[in-house]
């Protein structure tokens, strides 16, 4: 499961840098510079931290069921919460940690059990269609919630993110975390072509640029490591359906397009170098034209301090209608059938609540507020920017360390500032969801015949498709 998969990887990455102790100094200071990044607090021992930094004194008592595929942080939410509300008591449901159920048998027995009124008070529904449940009346309006509650302040959240995932003005499932595609682009190979990049690129465009390219320069760039003919299906299915009007229009001519020209254009065999920048950009000198990476916030602030050779500042990979897709990685709902909606409520705003940032370096606690607290985009913007400052300034003893990286003159806090602000606004545009719900491998199925099996044509594909989605949307 590709969320499960990003999960492992961040987490990995950030335990090696917290195990490397072959140097005592490492670790065990912070310069006078780096400690600025840190929120002042009266002790450095742990137990002063408080993992949210401005909770309600609220009594709140009751219980709680919350059922989740497997979001491995869980555990540490329910502490946190039960710790700060000791009347609270939680029974977590997590049949994807022992594998209990396989991810679509979890989407199919969370929908009965939704359907009867008869399941958890909060429920991940990523993955699930929202707006399914959500017209059936088995899932809560959570504006309501959010507006009735004093300690919740929608400025410090990016609200761009809940009104794209709105349903006629409500909002059924919080986004408790995103994540979303940029493009590097080869600096060489544009400049050899005579060619400058746009603001944001789609398909046809990047498309477009390599075929320039391929002829100015007489260079034969592949377009994108780790691309296969489904790598763009994301960015353009979600224009071909809607679930307001329950409509679908796959048999357009310019979906049909799209099917011919990826298909002719895109090796059919799936290339196995998936390779991300790291501080070493060299495959983008001629052997590559665009890199797609995922902006998460982290550790992402060093893609702004190498002083890398061979790219141009990222630009949006964006649909052909010039949509700013994000994935949403964590979604969770509250059922109409909890009869504890309001401390459903206190959990979730305490789940994406800002959290408090080390005062030292701490390995437990940092390693607690880097892996557990701040995976991908949090919705939370304070969050955000407090976790791209603590992980440069957390890291950067480390990372220095590292002879292979070139680093950019100037004044890097600086630079870090203006990158996060940079960052901010990009995820500030996010304006649309690419809905990969269950609907997505299905129609992936149909792709699969069209590209690879060769069992059916670009407007046969389009049939199939069409067929399938007004039938799931109609269901």
């Amino acid at each position: 499961m590709k969320k499960c998969r990003f999960l492992f990887i961040c987490s990995f990455i950030v335990l090696s840098f917290l195990g490397c102790r072959s140097d005592a100094d490492t670790y065990s200071q912070v310069s006078l510079e780096q400690t600025k990044y840190f929120s002042p607090t009266s002790s450095d021992s742990k137990d002063n931290f408080s993992a949210q930094k401005s909770t309600s004194l609220k009594d709140l008592e009751g219980s709680l069921t919350i059922k989740t595929y497997w979001d491995e942080n869980m555990d540490v939410y329910i502490q946190d919460f039960t710790a700060l509300h000791p009347k609270v008591s939680i029974e977590l449901i997590s049949p994807g940690k022992d594998k209990i159920l396989s991810f679509d048998d979890y989407h199919v027995q969370t929908s009965v059990e939704l359907m009867s009124g008869n399941c958890a008070d909060i429920v991940e529904t990523d993955g699930l269609s929202v707006f399914k449940f959500a017209k059936t009346g088995t899932l809560c309006d959570l504006y309501p919630l959010m507006d009735s509650d004093s300690d919740f302040h929608k400025e410090d959240y990016y609200t761009n993110i809940f009104e794209a995932k709105e349903l006629e003005g409500r909002l059924y499932s919080l986004p408790c975390g995103f994540s979303y595609n940029m493009l590097y682009t080869s600096k060489p190979l544009l400049e050899k072509a005579g060619i400058g990049v746009p603001s944001s690129l789609n398909y046809k465009q990047m498309m477009e640029m390599q075929k320039i390219v391929m002829e100015k320069t007489g260079e034969t760039p592949r377009l994108m490591p780790g691309l296969t003919p489904y790598t763009f299906f994301s960015y353009e299915f979600p224009e071909y359906y809607n679930v307001n009007t329950q409509t679908a229009s796959f048999l357009s001519p310019k979906f049909i397009e799209y099917l011919r020209l990826t298909k002719k254009n895109i090796p059919i065999q799936e290339e196995n170098d998936l390779t991300r920048i790291g501080n070493d950009d060299s495959f983008l000198s001629k052997d590559y034209l665009f890199c797609c990476f995922d902006v998460s916030g982290g550790l992402d602030i060093y893609n702004f301090l190498y002083d890398f050779q061979n790219i141009k500042a990222p630009v949006p990979m964006v649909s052909t209608s010039g949509k700013a897709y994000f994935r949403t990685m964590l979604d969770y709902s509250i059922a109409s059938s909890s009869l504890n909606r309001e401390l459903a409520w206190e959990f979730l705003k305490y789940y994406v609540s800002e959290k408090e940032v080390p005062n030292t370096l701490d390995t437990e606690y940092a390693e607690k507020y880097a892996v557990k607290y701040n995976n991908f985009v949090p919705i939370n913007r304070n969050n955000f920017s407090n976790h791209c400052k603590f992980s440069y300034a957390y890291f950067l003893p480390y990372m220095a360390k590292d002879k292979n990286v070139r680093w950019k003159s100037g004044d890097r806090d600086t630079m870090v500032d203006e990158a996060i602000q940079l960052m901010d606004s990009w995820n500030q545009q996010r304006n649309a969801e690419q809905a990969e719900g269950d609907i997505y491998g299905a129609l992936c199925e149909d792709l699969n015949n069209y590209y690879y099996m060769d069992l059916l044509t670009a407007e046969e594909t389009a049939d199939k498709m069409q067929n399938r989605m007004t039938i799931f949307l109609k269901e």
